[in-house]
């Protein structure tokens, strides 16, 4: 189909790290549908850093629902920036009520989103959320969307998640590592943490043990990276490393997080937004999978793993196990995580590591 005319658009983006990286694809055909439009992302501030340098997007808008956004009062504020910007199409790839409310009271002429919690007649285009939509990769769940706009997407547009990291942030996280005396170092990364709830997080007794024997065997370095709330986890981690480490949980901003991502040699993560961040910007990542399923979230691309050994009751994808065994966290090893990461490494040396997008 030809592109489409020039128009104002602005994106309701998900409110997770992960699903905000999931969603680029989405946002690359939209692009290529309306390749001079004034395309706009509208996230709150912990996802707005995901879009930033990105091709696709002309501006971000910070959707701040816990400051200036909060509350009644404060939908009515954001209400109000948003119809000064006279937008032609509002596109949701967030899910919530809020968002088809929002673009509704803003008087977006044109609102396309899935027909989910009750909000399809607040939407021009109500798109019918089908079990084959669900039962997909969520990356594809977003390009549908596109696709009922009218964009060819299953031809033309690359299911791969793509992240833009910029010549200058990419010198900050050489000279961070200089610093720590790592440079030239390999480099294994771990997140132990996960903020969906526990039954995402693999012990922390057993990131230790798989980059211990990594770094032993690679004579590598190992930098531990969290979110302030993993801190507890992080240090666990630390603690029982037989070596020195360089603990970054809570020290760090997401872009800075991106850019040191880029360094790594292997990166492991449960299933969370750090595991899609690295994923997206081509590093060798290994993502620990227990309570969901990899055939809708798992990390996406060659140079990309997912590593799982499902137990009667998994998936569930529940926070907590009902059941109060967790046996889908014992089930998965220790040597089931460094064999995936060694094949990784592997064939990240022979060339197939992933190419980081940047920017200047």
């Amino acid at each position: 189909m030809a592109a489409k005319e020039k128009k104002c658009l602005i994106v309701r983006a998900p409110n997770w790290i992960g699903d905000a990286v999931l969603c680029t694809p989405a946002l690359g055909a939209l692009r290529r549908l309306y390749p001079v439009a004034a395309i706009t992302v509208l996230a709150k501030p912990s996802v707005a850093p995901v879009f930033q340098n990105s091709p696709d997007v002309t501006d971000i808008m910070v959707y701040d629902d816990k400051d200036a956004h909060k509350g009644i009062a404060g939908r009515v504020r954001l209400s109000g920036e948003i119809r000064k910007r006279r937008f032609d199409v509002a596109v949701l790839f967030q899910n919530a009520f809020d968002a088809a409310f929002l673009s509704f009271i803003s008087g977006i002429p044109e609102r396309i989103g899935f027909a989910r919690d009750l909000r399809g007649p607040l939407l021009t285009k109500a798109v019918t959320a089908t079990k084959e939509i669900k039962a997909a990769h969520q990356v594809y769940y977003y390009l549908h969307l596109i696709e009922a706009m009218g964009g060819a997407v299953s031809g033309n547009a690359s299911p791969r998640p793509r992240l833009y990291v910029t010549r200058d942030e990419r010198k900050w996280a050489k000279a961070y590592l200089k610093t720590y005396g790592l440079a030239g170092r390999p480099l294994v990364g771990v997140s132990p943490g996960a903020s969906y709830g526990q039954a995402k997080r693999w012990l922390p007794e057993r990131f230790a043990k798989a980059v211990a024997e990594l770094g032993r065997r690679h004579n590598a370095a190992t930098i531990i990276f969290g979110a302030q709330e993993d801190v507890e986890a992080v240090s666990i981690v630390e603690r029982l490393l037989p070596f020195p480490c360089v603990n970054c949980a809570g020290k760090l901003t997401l872009r800075q997080f991106m850019a040191l991502l880029i360094e790594l040699d292997i990166f492991i993560a449960n299933d969370s937004g750090p595991m899609h961040l690295g994923s997206a910007l081509g590093v060798p990542t290994i993502g620990i999978f227990c309570s969901t399923d990899p055939a809708l979230t798992g990390p996406v691309g060659a140079h990309a793993r997912a590593v799982l050994n499902r137990v009667p009751c998994s998936p569930c994808f529940k926070r907590t196990c009902r059941f109060g065994h967790y046996d889908c966290l014992a089930s998965v090893s220790v040597d089931m995580v460094i064999e995936a990461a060694e094949a990784l490494m592997r064939a990240s040396e022979k060339g197939a590591k992933g190419a980081v997008h940047a920017s200047s």
